[in-house]
């Protein structure tokens, strides 16, 4: 493989075919098929797409009947590139779907696999999702792509955490259309000289379907709740996709000319606005990126008569709170409800009650100033907790040295909401590098969160997050896991930070959403909205801190089902 990787595809055919001929004397098929596979690769390299056709398809005759499957979703996702190479985008849309299919089926069965096979697994193959939601959107078939964005979202989990099992839905892949369905089964045995015919037949049989059947909403969509409109961007090299779908319609799909860079750009700059909480940039990047983001589909909004944004940010997106968008007047929080999802085929529309309420509550504290394992203490973490206590009497409360990771462990079951007052670091690196800090020094990471007993639990906020972000922005799926982590381990949301905010803003916005809590029978993300909006509208007094600013009330969102 190294000579492949460094472009040097004659030398590498070399090695493949010598290594081919071994493989064929010593009757070794898994490795013939493999073989075949990587010499089909270079020859695609080298343009050469007919000859990197001919050997992926022996590759996939022979890594089909070994019962490879981690090779089989390669070789397929290997066939539908060197078609689309060629422009047979159909062709190559139906090669793309099958690999995804193959994929999603070993996810739903993952621990069946040898540890060898599910590392093999777990390579990126993020690119094959993208790709084909990019081809789907092109081609007007909004449907089938806002469902690869939504397996693509679970892939990039899978990418990050390691651990991710598929279900039901996710195994199921993504539909083929009727037409896709009738030659299915030849793709082992293509005739490659017929391939642009064959591409002729199916671009004219799908274009004779119904926009009703090309657009057939999956079952698993049609719950979507009444009043929500679910957001699902996509962001490409050349443009950003937007896909909005609510209850009563078919998913639509606006087109924002904007290059990857560019809105890279904007991101940064509004993140940056936002950590400035002296300043009024924010309004500037806020209002820049909701012309991008949200203008668009204003008109779908109205028409959808919404008062709930079900988002799935994709890729950096996800370091932003839409919920400070500025259209000129108002934020977005101030118009809607905002509840981000990790991927809506996770979406648990079941709900746990939020009356009479047991809840866990833990904070860091330390002294104003000082430095406390390695943190900033958090002293007024500590009154946070208090008012919780204060405000709901079946509250187990644990300060600084007694708020263990081991007491939480021991203690966080059979609680309707569990609060974190402390720091959570979340590096893009790895999720072991990812921690919830605990009063004593303790800390659990997140690959360790979904151990936590929180079946019974509605809500666990962590109220002190911080996403460690180096000059170049990830993908955000340290966000992504942490949530998924937390819906893993029993809750139906979660409310993080995506920066670190002031100890004493955090209070004040805190004891809001308690408050608005109190009242019973409220969503945690009316209560979160309820809360933002008082911040915003917060007398602002002389030498005060201006609580009006995002930086203080922003940073907050639910993950999961907030509804």
């Amino acid at each position: 493989m190294s000579y492949n990787n460094i472009g040097q595809y004659p030398k590498s055919l070399e090695y493949y075919q010598q290594a081919l001929s071994i493989s064929k004397e010593i009757g070794d098929s898994a490795v013939e098929g493999t073989t075949l596979n990587n010499i089909g690769l270079a020859y695609d390299n080298l343009g050469q797409y007919s000859k990197a056709l001919d050997y992926y398809q022996q590759a996939l005759a022979i890594i089909k009947e070994v019962g490879d499957l981690a090779g089989e979703g390669a070789t397929l996702n290997n066939i539908g590139y060197a078609l689309d190479s060629q422009s047979q985008t159909e062709l190559a849309i139906l090669f793309f779907k099958e690999s995804v299919k193959v994929r999603e089926s070993i996810r739903k069965d993952l621990k069946k696999l040898s540890r060898e096979e599910q590392q093999s697994f777990t390579r990126t193959v993020a690119d094959t999702y993208r790709t084909l939601s990019d081809r789907l959107l092109k081609q007007g078939r909004v449907t089938e792509a806002l469902q690869v964005l939504d397996l693509l979202k679970i892939q990039e989990l899978e990418d990050y955490l390691k651990n991710i099992k598929g279900n039901d839905i996710t195994a199921q892949g993504v539909r083929l259309l009727e037409p896709e369905k009738a030659i299915s089964s030849q793709l082992s045995n293509l005739n490659i000289e017929k391939i642009p015919e064959l591409n002729r037949q199916l671009a004219s049989q799908l274009k004779q379907l119904p926009k009703s059947e090309i657009n057939k909403v999956p079952e698993y969509l049609q719950n979507i709740p009444k009043g929500a409109v679910l957001i699902y961007p996509l962001i490409l090299d050349d443009r950003l996709e937007l896909i909005v779908f609510s209850s009563g319609s078919i998913p639509a799909n606006y087109t924002i000319p904007i290059k990857k860079e560019e809105l890279t750009i904007l991101i940064n700059e509004f993140r940056a606005s936002l950590m400035d909480w002296g300043s009024e940039d924010a309004i500037v990047s806020s209002k820049n990126l909701y012309d991008l983001l949200i203008k668009p589909i204003e008109t779908e909004l109205k028409q959808a008569n919404a008062d709930t944004i079900l988002y799935a940010p994709d890729s950096f997106l996800r370091y932003i709170p839409i919920a400070a968008l500025y259209d000129g007047k108002q934020y977005l929080i101030e118009k809607y409800r905002i509840n981000n999802l990790i991927a809506y085929s996770l979406f648990d529309s079941n709900h746990n009650s939020l009356t009479n309420l047991r809840i866990y509550a833990g904070a860091f504290g330390g002294k104003a100033g000082e430095r406390k394992f390695g943190q900033t203490a958090l002293p007024f973490s500590i009154p946070e907790v208090e008012y919780i206590t204060s405000t709901f009497p079946n509250t187990n409360k644990y300060i600084e040295q007694n708020f263990t990771a081991k007491t939480t462990k021991e203690k966080v079951a059979g609680n309707s909401i569990v609060h974190f007052a402390t720091h959570a670091e979340f590096s893009s690196q790895s999720p072991l590098d990812s921690y919830v800090l605990f009063g004593d020094g303790s800390k659990i990471t997140l690959a360790e969160i979904n151990d936590l007993s929180l079946k019974d639990t509605a809500l666990s906020t962590t109220s002190a997050c911080q996403t460690g972000l180096s000059s170049t922005l990830g993908n955000g799926a340290e966000i992504l896991g942490f949530g998924y982590q937390v819906q893993r381990a029993g809750a139906k949301a979660s409310i993080a930070s995506l920066w670190s905010v002031s100890d004493g803003g955090t209070q004040l916005l805190m004891q809001e959403f308690y408050k608005k809590l109190q009242k019973g029978n409220i969503a945690p993300s009316t209560a979160l909205r309820e809360a933002q909006l008082s911040m915003i509208r917060r007398p602002i007094k002389e030498r005060e801190t201006n609580y009006n600013h995002p930086f203080f009330w922003s940073a907050f969102v639910v993950i999961g089902n907030g509804l």
